[in-house]
């Protein structure tokens, strides 16, 4: 296998999908949440945010705080989160926006 920071897109989702399912959705699941992978484009994770994520007011730090940090500690890598939830679109947030 090559070196973490030279993996290809392939091997990224591999390992980052195998961290969804090990530690993020668990822990995002406490709050009725879940993030679903969607793809890997140059290093960069994309993610679209469901249940209680999905709308709500934390979830731009959940993603960069959270996320990302998680991400990037455990796959090199990831060179970043691209998130394309629509958030308006949520119906139950874990924690309301502000700018609902």
């Amino acid at each position: 296998m090559q070196p973490e920071e030279s993996m290809t897109d392939d091997q990224i989702f591999d390992a980052v999908d195998k961290l969804f399912k090990t530690q993020i959705n668990p822990a995002v699941a406490q709050h009725g949440g879940k993030v679903d992978l969607i793809d890997v484009e140059e290093g960069v994770v994309i993610v679209r945010m469901l249940g209680g994520c999905q709308g709500c007011g934390m979830a731009k730090m959940t993603l960069q705080q959270g996320i990302e940090a998680a991400l990037k500690r455990s796959i090199p890598a990831v060179k970043g989160i691209r998130d394309i939830t629509d958030h308006q679109a949520g119906t139950d947030p874990y924690i309301a926006s502000s700018s609902a």
